[in-house]
């Protein structure tokens, strides 16, 4: 179990410490189910309430909460100096496999750096280059020729098809399938035909494909996924796609073919993007967004079909008080006609 002390996570997150430099922490919990050998953070100012009698030994806050009798860590965002701990906990819980296993299959031209490590059950294809720092987890299946770059890892039973190139520092996640052929058809005669996808995927530096996510091969050109984008769980990228730098699809998101996302793009859970379809750096498409013509840089959308979201929020609003409102109208509509009714009573009869 991995131990630290206050002295060295100030100094691993550049933090200045208040306190007893020797406390020993073993876990990170939230402030209220933190004991003494666990560290706790508040995000901000606003939440230091949350820490009111938290028993952590170690606090990483904005600043000193009152009453805290433990060591604190005081930075200008603790979220992000949390992030950092995090990930030292996480290389120290979670140490990565090394070595090839006797059973992989590794094919005898494949390229492999001396840290790369294979375990077992994965396959790599012939041609295959893996540089340093490389892990391809048990089950896994990198195809012919492919190229995956430092340090990326591929997690147990992921798929990387023939011909993908994978960059720097990516994570691929449990089940996601890169590389996959596209789906493309032509009707010709009330039949399918088959138009074979010869074009491939690239995928950038740092970029992380969540789990059971795929990304399709182009028809000609490559699917591209630009570096620093992070793509959640069950989320679909088809042939042709251009995704650039920076972007996020939360889970469920679903991009059709030859979708263009600029820079910074954020596509929200569960959101639908027509084929074709080009969105603007720094777009912000909400939950359940149905968009089906090109979005401008900086819009934010929301809805089926996309609207601005003051306007579509004050739709969902109104929508709320259908009932109400076609109550009103069917009473105005019976008002309206016992009016007539009693006119046409009113009115003499025309002279003869």
């Amino acid at each position: 179990m991995p131990e630290f002390t206050a002295k060295e996570l100030a100094e691993l997150v550049g933090a200045r410490l208040v306190g007893p430099p020797d406390v020993v922490i073993t876990d990170v919990r939230e402030p209220r189910q933190a004991g003494p050998r666990d560290l706790a953070f508040v995000r901000d100012r606003e939440h230091l309430e949350t820490a009111a009698g938290c028993r952590a030994g170690i606090l990483l806050a904005p600043a000193e909460p009152e009453g805290f009798q433990g060591a604190v860590l005081l930075c200008e965002d603790p979220e992000s100096a949390a992030a950092r701990v995090l990930e030292e906990f996480a290389a120290a819980r979670f140490p990565p496999p090394t070595g090839v296993s006797p059973r992989a299959a590794v094919s005898p031209d494949a390229e492999l750096a001396g840290t790369v490590a294979v375990g077992p059950g994965a396959f790599v294809g012939e041609g295959a280059v893996l540089e340093d720092g490389v892990v391809i987890h048990p089950g896994a299946c990198v195809g012919r020729r492919c190229r995956i770059g430092p340090r990326t890892v591929v997690c147990a039973n992921a798929s990387i098809h023939d011909g993908v190139t994978i960059g720097a520092d990516c994570i691929i996640h449990y089940n996601a399938v890169v590389g996959a052929e596209g789906f493309g058809f032509l009707q010709r005669d009330g039949a399918n035909v088959k138009v074979p996808q010869v074009g491939s995927v690239r995928l950038g530096d740092g970029v992380e494909l969540g789990a059971l996510s795929t990304i399709d091969r182009g028809t000609v050109e490559d699917t591209v996924v630009e570096s620093g984008t992070k793509i959640d769980n069950h989320c679909h990228i088809a042939h042709n796609c251009h995704v650039g730098p920076d972007c996020i699809m939360a889970g469920g998101s679903k991009l059709a073919g030859s979708v263009r996302l600029g820079r910074g793009v954020i596509v929200a859970v569960d959101v639908g993007i027509s084929d074709h379809v080009t969105v603007g750096d720094g777009a912000v498409l909400g939950a359940g967004t149905g968009v089906h013509s090109d979005v401008e840089a900086g819009a934010v959308l929301l809805g089926r079909p996309a609207r601005p979201i003051g306007e579509q929020r004050r739709i969902y609003a109104l929508t709320g008080r259908l009932p109400r409102l076609f109550d009103k109208l069917r009473k105005l509509e019976k008002r309206i006609k016992r009016l007539e009714q009693r006119r046409g009573e009113d009115t003499p009869p025309p002279a003869p």
